[in-house]
């Protein structure tokens, strides 16, 4: 993770949590505004340590996926992260375009409302990131091996070659 020094001022810095500091950090910079980038191809080395300084931090996490394996992993269903990812994009898209109608019918909200809120974000970004609920359902959580299968009946739908 890289942030600029006046991004972190302007953000007062971590939070005072006992972990998960960083995540939150970067959730309150794309909520404020700022440019977040979260780039797919990188690459990122942690710790292996088992013993964290952080109670419930990655340390934590690293010794319960030793004893416990990957099956009890428990992420956000593709579907709803889906349903949230594309309303985020609409958002942008009708922030810039300053047209709401069509957001607000998607996101069952009123057209005020969703200029109420657009009328105090400084950029596309926030104004997504501020607007766009949980999906109608809430973010489910299922198991790793059951969002893979989704993942990818997700991409075989999307593009029949590529799941070939």
């Amino acid at each position: 993770m890289a942030i600029r020094l006046s991004t972190y001022a302007a953000l007062g810095g971590f939070a005072p949590v006992a972990s998960g500091e960083d995540a939150r950090l970067i959730d309150d910079a794309a909520r404020a505004g700022f440019r977040v980038r979260r780039e797919a191809a990188s690459v990122v080395h942690t710790s292996t340590r088992r013993q964290g300084r952080a109670e419930g931090g990655l340390a934590t996490a690293l010794d319960w996926l030793d004893r416990a394996g990957i099956d009890p992993v428990r992420v956000t269903h593709p579907v709803d992260q889906l349903w949230q990812y594309r309303h985020h994009a609409a958002a942008r898209s009708a922030f810039r375009r300053r047209d709401f109608s069509a957001l607000a019918a998607a996101i069952r909200l009123s057209v005020d409302h969703v200029i109420g809120v657009a009328r105090d974000c400084p950029n596309a970004e926030a104004f997504a990131m501020r607007v766009v609920p949980v999906a109608p359902q809430g973010m489910r959580q299922v198991s790793l091996p059951i969002a893979e299968a989704v993942l990818a009946a997700l991409v075989a739908a999307a593009d029949p070659a590529r799941a070939a």
